[in-house]
């Protein structure tokens, strides 16, 4: 059993790692045209109104996890009578949800954009029509999360990467017809990308009422069903909303600090993260149902094994990814964009560190919402990473430098990680001594000697091509060796190997 899951995790983590990369490659040329196209200004008033919708989302955010988590447990017991009821009563709520987030958009959300951020009188328009896309572009999102949450439990990542998939290759298709497009290029930018999410929301839908008879939706109302998902989503809404105030919290404080081009660089800073990190995110997608899955059959040594080591072959993947690009980000992004906003190096290389720090804590907030018994985790942890926005006002009002808030969040992040370590052990009984042990003594001991050689040799040589590819390919070099004869237990080397010789093998043959 433990060996058929972890073939089905390394099958969609290899998926979703298909799809990341193909996606991501065609991102990173999208953006850099479209930054082209509309000019770092107007790609400043995007991010930073989008952000307004992103920062009203925190109550699908918060739902989406109760749904995930219910639907997981359920298969986890193989009850299918039990998942219907789940998935349809998250359905209704979810439709509610959309209509209530719509109102708070169109009446809040509208005033703050039109009077509180800092955008150029003459491009008001533009951003107005931006924010109405952005709107519809949330709704259809909230409307389809139990779909791409029953997709998910069923751990069918096939249709989940297509489809991200043809969303890359339709974004493609927006950059010629912005080319031609004779209109007001950012308006005409937001409804294209409007047009795409319709698209994506419909394939998933129809996907999941044609192979999960249990995601037929019909009407249904269990009470006591709706006070559980309403209570676990209660308490996880404070979790929630700190974390969507800490991110885009920090983009309004540095909107309102600074001006559009901040919110342009911070805007490209976050698209090479999240490139990096979307290749990651693929084995933390793969490895959290299988990590409800164990609590949901106790099964609390392989939890633990399983929490341990994803924490740690995370870090090693995304750390594999961004060791040469925070070396070498300066000359990165200026072959990458033809103007390269001010900050945007020193944003970058903040981030991905953070996201370095980050990926420990992803298998154990998964792991401690498996539970249900989050009350006290989130008003704690939450309450911790609220501090951030009042710090970073604090701090840019005093007139410490625009990259502070990012400095902030940095280190929140680091105290969360060490709030969640004490949580998962009074809650699933981890030992800290044996999680400290296994995974992050390796993890900073890898991060610490494989960074050595390549910032040695890059400190030897001129910026351009020639270092980057050099650069590269030492810094692959270490990570590698590193990660093989530090990072990992003999167990894990023997594991290693077995994939490895399977797979030549078959290769072979």
């Amino acid at each position: 059993m433990v060996s058929e899951n972890n073939k089905r995790i390394a099958k969609n983590t290899l998926l979703l790692y298909v799809r990341t990369l193909f996606s991501q490659l065609l991102a990173l040329y999208t953006s850099r045209k479209i930054l082209e196209i509309i000019g770092i200004e107007d790609f400043g008033i995007y991010n930073v109104v989008g952000g307004v919708t992103g920062l009203l989302t925190f109550l699908n955010g918060s739902m989406a996890v109760a749904t995930q988590r219910f639907l997981t447990i359920e298969l986890g017991k193989n009850d299918l009578k039990a998942y219907n009821k789940v998935f349809c009563m998250a359905y209704i709520i979810h439709i509610a949800l959309a209509f209530v987030i719509l109102i708070i958009a169109e009446t809040i959300g509208l005033w703050f954009v039109n009077h509180c951020l800092n955008i150029p009188s003459e491009r008001m328009v533009a951003a107005n029509w931006i924010y109405q896309t952005s709107i519809i572009i949330m709704m259809l999102s909230i409307i389809q999360t139990p779909y791409i949450a029953s997709l998910t439990a069923h751990e069918h990542m096939g249709v989940y990467a297509y489809v991200g998939m043809g969303e890359s290759i339709l974004r493609l298709a927006v950059v010629f017809l912005l080319l031609i497009a004779t209109y007001d290029k950012l308006i005409v930018y937001g409804f294209m990308l409007l047009t795409i999410q319709l698209i994506a929301a419909m394939v998933y839908r129809g996907y999941c009422i044609k192979h999960f008879s249990e995601c037929k939706y019909k009407w249904t109302w269990n009470k006591k069903l709706f006070h559980s998902l309403l209570g676990f989503t209660s308490w996880n809404l404070f979790g929630t909303i700190a974390w969507v105030l800490k991110d885009q919290g920090n983009n309004m404080l540095m909107n309102i600090f600074g001006n559009p081009l901040i919110n342009a660089a911070r805007g490209v800073s976050y698209q090479v993260s999240n490139a990096v990190q979307n290749l990651v995110n693929g084995f933390s997608t793969a490895v959290n149902p299988q990590l409800t899955k164990n609590y949901a059959s106790d099964n609390q040594e392989e939890l633990h094994k399983l929490m341990m080591l994803s924490s740690k072959l995370s870090f090693f993947l995304l750390l594999f990814l961004a060791l040469p690009i925070i070396i070498e980000i300066s000359y990165i992004l200026d072959l990458w964009l033809v103007e390269v906003p001010t900050y945007s190096t020193l944003f970058t290389r903040i981030i991905l560190v953070e996201a370095l720090c980050a990926t420990f804590g992803g298998p154990m907030i998964t792991s401690l919402l498996a539970t249900g018994h989050i009350k006290w985790y989130q008003i704690v942890v939450g309450s911790v990473m609220l501090l951030n926005v009042p710090i970073s006002y604090l701090l840019l009002y005093i007139g410490f430098p625009i990259e502070s808030p990012l400095i902030v969040s940095l280190i929140i992040t680091s105290l969360s990680f060490m709030l969640r370590l004490w949580f998962c052990k009074h809650q699933l009984a981890l030992s800290i001594r044996t999680y400290l042990s296994s995974v992050i003594v390796p993890a900073f001991t890898v991060a610490i000697l494989s960074s050595f050689l390549p910032i040695f040799t890059a400190s030897l040589m001129n910026e351009g091509s020639f270092r980057l590819f050099i650069t590269t390919i030492i810094s692959t070099i270490s990570v590698s060796f590193c990660t093989y004869y530090i990072g990992l237990s003999r167990k894990e080397r023997l594991l290693v190997q077995n994939i490895i010789g399977k797979r030549l093998k078959k290769s072979i043959q």
